[in-house]
């Protein structure tokens, strides 16, 4: 039977993994994908527990546990192989298999080199069972990427037996290992298999039978959205003609709008502003039509046309009607009742104004998104916009001020980063055989040095916002209250990506 689009690449990234596999000297593979194809290769490990036609033979297990030192990446992962182990247990027994295998992991040690024998002692329990034995290492977060390049090459450095590989998925956007390609060491391996996921849906769409005007108005987007990407903005216009005569025809007001809205964001790739500005207005007359008729998602594409004019007129520099668009986009948010987007309204209302020179109304605008924050979870404040809107306030409030507290939380992350460096350094000194009472103390050292510098850092930001003025004492307590007490020295969400906002404003 043939395979569909999906099944196609999974076959393909099969094949890749095979020339690797089949590579004697290999025994580590980073695979470098762009990010939008980072699903396809976990559908590739996900298809290699089923029957399938296209499956290698070989176990892949995939470890997900974050790095932040060499001593905890080793710990959690051997944790991860028992856990995973124990879960299995009862499939090994459905399918014959003795499910006896006693890990003892906790005697080996917490190096690259104990994860290795730990995964070593599995393989040879099962070595009769399987093809080779994968670990795939999917750190969601790493504290450094060379301490963590570093433990990869000690783990290949311990000796992989040939049944025994480690795969690395990479991105091309934000590499992590492309280092490793560099060392023109055989036994690592960085790979860009060709994976395109908007090339993998265009396929998928276009082998099914377009059903009725929906699906012939599906085509006509999976088009627009492939121009997008690889066209120019006028390929894409020509293209939008037909989809919004379809859309009219089937009076479709809200499809109208997503055309509308794909040829506004292919024209911002250009720096057509002034364009884009047109295609906006269009698209909310036709938005606004759905709201009229009732539409459930109608205030949302309203919203989104408002956000988009606002983003033209910034990437022109005119500030001022940004502004006004911002302030329709927060009226529109409060009627959608989506605090979220009327947090982002208000906070960019209240940068244009900054960029405009009004501090007070800045101001304004940013204690309004922070009141805002109220109707979101306390534990997910933190991944929105609120902590950018915080720093924003302050800086308005008292820039010179706030440099300073930016000053302090580069400080504090440049020293964290140098003790983890450090304890990296100490363990990779103690060897592949450290012992657990040697890594305890590397890891004590640790947790009382990162203890020290944030007890430190706490006392001197207390000073800095101590010496401040009144309102800058305030809108500082108020903001900490919404997002917790190691504001804003803790992650890294705490200032705004934006170009700093002006200093020399001062508002209450």
């Amino acid at each position: 039977m043939a395979l569909n689009p999906v099944e196609q690449r999974i076959a393909y990234l099969g094949g890749e993994w095979i020339a690797f596999r089949d590579n004697s000297a290999a025994r580590l593979l980073v695979w470098q994908v762009h990010a939008a194809a980072e699903r396809l290769t976990q559908a590739f490990f996900a298809a290699q527990k089923l029957p399938v036609e296209y499956r290698t033979g070989d176990l892949f297990i995939v470890f997900e546990p974050p790095f932040e030192h060499s001593i905890q990446y080793a710990r959690e992962l051997k944790a991860a192989l028992i856990g995973q182990y124990e879960a299995s247990r009862d499939e090994l027994v459905e399918q014959g298999l003795a499910a006896d295998w006693r890990p003892a992991v906790s005697s080996r040690p917490d190096s690259p080199a104990g994860f290795i024998a730990a995964l070593c002692s599995l393989g040879s329990a099962y070595h009769r069972h399987l093809g080779s034995l994968v670990a795939v290492l999917l750190p969601p977060t790493v504290s450094d990427t060379g301490a963590f390049c570093g433990w990869l090459q000690r783990a290949v450095a311990a000796g992989l037996p040939d049944r025994l590989r480690l795969l690395v998925v990479d991105t091309i956007e934000q590499p992590r290992c492309a280092t490793l390609g560099e060392l023109d060491d055989p036994r690592m391996v960085v790979a860009r298999p060709t994976i395109d996921a908007l090339s993998m849906a265009q396929e998928t769409f276009a082998q099914e039978m377009a059903v009725g005007p929906a699906g012939i108005f599906r085509n006509h987007l999976i088009g627009l959205a492939g121009l997008l990407e690889k066209g120019t903005a006028d390929q894409v216009k020509v293209k939008a003609l037909d989809a919004l005569a379809f859309a009219r025809q089937q009076k479709w007001a809200d499809q109208e709008v997503v055309v509308r809205l794909l040829v506004g964001g292919a024209l911002l790739k250009e720096a057509r502003c002034a364009e884009a500005v047109k295609v906006y207005e269009a698209a909310r007359v036709a938005a606004e039509t759905t709201v009229a008729g009732g539409h459930p998602a109608g205030h949302k594409l309203v919203l989104q046309t408002w956000f988009g004019q606002a983003g033209a007129h910034l990437a022109s520099g005119q500030e001022r009607q940004a502004f006004a668009c911002y302030e329709h986009a927060a009226r529109v948010a409060e009627l959608d009742r989506n605090p979220l987007l009327a947090i982002e309204a208000q906070r960019m209302a209240g940068y244009c104004q900054t960029r405009l020179g009004d501090g007070e109304a800045a101001a304004a605008h940013c204690r309004r998104a922070l009141a805002g924050g109220a109707q979101i979870r306390p534990e997910a404040r933190g991944m929105t916009t609120l902590p950018l809107t915080a720093s924003d306030l302050l800086k308005v409030v008292d820039g010179e001020r706030f440099g300073l507290v930016e000053q302090l939380k580069r400080r504090l992350d440049e020293r964290l980063a140098a003790l983890l460096r450090v304890a990296d350094e100490q363990a990779t000194l103690a060897g592949p055989a450290i012992s657990q009472e040697a890594a305890q103390v590397i890891e004590d050292d640790l947790a009382r040095a990162i203890e020290q510098a944030e007890r430190a850092a706490e006392a001197d930001l207390a000073r800095i916002v101590g010496a401040g003025s009144e309102g800058f004492r305030r809108h500082f307590a108020e903001a900490r209250g919404l997002l917790g007490s190691d504001w804003p020295l803790a992650g890294s969400a705490g200032f705004p990506a934006l170009a700093a906002l002006g200093s020399s404003g001062h508002a209450g």
